[in-house]
């Protein structure tokens, strides 16, 4: 059965409030939105009539406990309240003990529908309004220190490769640096690109770390309803609607009773918006206070091209417009070549830094890496390389079979096999619709290694098909020189491996 005294004063009397002083705080800076829906006076106000009430409250005893008491021999003094936690705390402890418990129900299970939640929200709707501006005040004020304290310390995030399987590339980690460690008059957004399996993230995420103060790294989810959490976990930010009751119990009233899932992406969608207006702030603030930008890194964007192109539109635009006011540095991460060319396409390009390509490793770090690192045999080393190329991924992958005891034709086999299952999604095989245009582009690239990508779409009849395929990890776009290559060398090798269907 439902309980209205383990339900509020669990949640409220157990969470750790720090204990910021009002005259100290400074709410001007990150105010709220739900603080300024609730009421519609100023923030002064309200912070006035709140102290005031729980003033009011910490002076006497609740006068309806008085046979719980103990003896007045036996009691402890009061200690005086002094800080907002403080108040806080002891007011939602008040409010705990007034809450009204909902009328029994015929069944005995622990579980509460959401007629119980109705109840429960109509007898105690003016102590939970109460709790929940509480609640509001002291996220405000939190906020700002946690926040503050996330940009000046930097993210910091932790590379997921073992120590002893990196492979160090200082060229491009040396450039990572640069962007990382911005200047006061930098001006520009990044866009940092490469195919899968290239180690761009392993490598952005390491010189991140290293750099440590004053970046900030956000991990795009694939799971867009997470992208507001994600955001506000890279900035160190709790959100009012996670602490809430109020919005707990609406939430879970929709999405359980009523069946409503969309509320979560709405909830999300304003979440991560916020995050941004609020990074923005503290950018300022930290600017003044170190003569230089912070950075934020969105890593994984091209999880955002397809299903939420318009939140890469908003991101793309709100760095341009923040370079331009030399606020904080924006720095897109990608996998997929569909996003430096949608992002070419929009006005705010102009403010886009020339992209940074982080490509395969050469053949002397393959080498380095296969020999020393995996300790595959020299001659099996060359044979995956002839194979693979520089892809560290595909590298990685293979060297695991080596060792696991399979044969190298057997992993030969199995690269061929998943790249046929690349080319028949891409429509290239033979009587799929997009063989003959394909058949010519592979026939440029195996002339010439590269072309421009104006070449690349007039083999196709439509612009739209030409995206389509070079969508497929087939071929890949180099937006710093605007050229069209094979994706890889295990493509090339396929093709090579089938010419009788490929070659003219």
């Amino acid at each position: 059965m439902f309980s209205s005294r383990n339900f509020l004063p669990s949640h409220f009397v157990n969470r750790r409030v720090p204990s910021l002083m009002l005259r100290n705080s400074r709410p001007v800076l990150f105010q709220s939105s739900f603080s300024r829906n609730f009421t519609n006076v100023k923030d002064a106000e309200i912070r006035r009539k709140v102290e005031d009430v729980i003033q009011e409250n910490s002076k006497d005893a609740e006068s309806g406990h008085k046979a719980d008491e103990i003896s007045e021999d036996s009691k402890i003094p009061e200690k005086k309240v002094t800080s907002l936690g403080e108040l806080v705390q002891k007011k939602f402890i008040d409010i705990s003990k007034k809450l009204k418990k909902p009328k029994s129900s015929s069944h005995t299970s622990s579980a509460f529908g959401w007629k119980d939640i109705w109840n429960f929200l109509r007898n105690n709707w003016k102590q939970l309004i109460l709790a929940d501006i509480l609640i509001a005040l002291v996220v405000d004020k939190v906020s700002e220190y946690r926040i503050s304290s996330a940009i000046e310390n930097g993210t910091r995030p932790v590379a997921k490769v073992k120590d002893g399987q990196f492979v160090s590339r200082p060229q491009i980690s040396e450039t990572l640096k640069k962007v990382f460690q911005s200047e006061e008059d930098h001006s520009y957004y990044h866009v940092i690109c490469g195919e899968r399996g290239t180690g761009k993230t392993t490598l952005t995420r390491m010189e991140a770390k290293n750099v440590g103060k004053g970046v900030i790294y956000v991990d795009v989810p694939s799971d867009f309803e997470n992208l507001g959490k994600a955001f506000g976990k890279a900035i160190n930010l709790s959100f009012f609607e996670d602490t809430s009751i109020i919005s707990l119990l609406v939430r879970k009233f929709f999405s359980s009773a009523m069946g409503v899932t969309g509320g979560e992406s709405a909830i999300s969608s304003y979440q991560w918006r916020r995050v941004i207006e609020i990074f923005r702030h503290a950018s300022e603030m930290y600017k003044e206070k170190h003569g230089k930008p912070p950075v934020i890194i969105y890593d994984n964007v091209s999880r955002l091209v397809h299903k939420n192109s318009e939140i890469l539109d908003i991101l793309q635009d709100e760095a341009k417009d923040n370079a331009d006011e030399r606020t904080y540095i924006a720095v897109f991460v990608s996998s997929e070549g569909s996003v430096p060319r949608r992002m070419q396409l929009r006005s705010a390009w102009s403010r886009a830094e020339d992209p940074i390509e982080i490509g395969d490793l050469t053949e002397e770090e393959s080498f380095n890496y296969l020999i020393n690192k995996r300790k595959i045999d020299a001659t099996e080393a060359g044979k995956l390389y002839d194979l693979i190329g520089g892809r560290i991924l595909e590298l990685k992958s293979a060297s695991d079979k080596l060792l696991k005891g399979k044969s190298f034709e057997v992993v030969k086999k199995k690269i061929f096999t998943k790249t046929e299952d690349k080319f028949r999604k891409a429509k290239l095989l033979r009587k799929q619709v997009h063989f003959k245009a394909g058949k010519n582009v592979i026939n440029a690239l195996l002339n010439s290694k590269e072309i421009s990508r104006i070449a690349f779409e007039e083999f196709f009849n439509r612009d739209e098909e030409a995206e389509e395929v070079l969508e497929k990890n087939i071929f890949a776009y180099h937006p710093e020189r605007n050229t069209v290559t094979f994706q890889s060398r295990s493509i090339e090798n396929y093709i090579r491996n089938n010419a009788s269907m490929f070659i003219k």
